[in-house]
This record gives C-alpha cells, sequence and structure tokens, in this order.
C-alpha cells in the first residue's frame, strides 16, 4: 500500500499534468477562435462578392434585354407593361 507521502506526490504530478493540459489547450482554443475570425472574414468578403456579381449578372441580363436580344423580349415587355401598371397607379393615387 502506498504511503500518504507517495500518494501526494502522485497528486501533485497529476495536478501539474492537467495544469499544463489546460494550458495547452487554452493556446489551441485562442488559435482556433483567431482562425475562426479570419474565416468569418472571408466569408464575408466571399458573400460580398457574390452579391455584386449577382448584381452584375443581372445588371447584364437587362442591358442584354434592352438590345432586343430574342431571349429577353418576353420578359422586357412584361417588365415595361408591370412599370407602366405602376405608373399608372401613381397617377391615379396623385389625381384622387
Amino acid at each position: 500500500m502506498p504511503t500518504l507521502s507517495s500518494q501526494i506526490t502522485n497528486i501533485e504530478l497529476k495536478i501539474k499534468a492537467l495544469i499544463e493540459e489546460n494550458k495547452r489547450l487554452k493556446t489551441q482554443n485562442e488559435q482556433h477562435l483567431t482562425t475562426m475570425s479570419l474565416l468569418e472574414d472571408d466569408n464575408k468578403q466571399l458573400i460580398e462578392a457574390l452579391k455584386s456579381s449577382e448584381e452584375r449578372i443581372v445588371a447584364l441580363k437587362t442591358a442584354n434585354a434592352m438590345l432586343g436580344s430574342d431571349d429577353y423580349k418576353t420578359k422586357t415587355k412584361l417588365k415595361i407593361n408591370a412599370l407602366i401598371r405602376e405608373l399608372d397607379q401613381c397617377i391615379d393615387q396623385i389625381a384622387s
């Protein structure tokens, strides 16, 4: 049976090991938090770039439609009709 002093020594060694493990895990956690922050920033930039690209696509499609492309004639006519209806509603509201 181990003596009391050897048990205390074992406990001290285990506590020291746990303290070292705790320090290592804290450092690792800080590194992960830094990496996560960088990845979040990258993600925001990519989302903004995607939105910008989508806006450019819409603008290009609109420009293509205005040039008279056969693919977009129907869409252009529908959009023009919708804008005319909206203008008519505005005129009606002003006239009332």
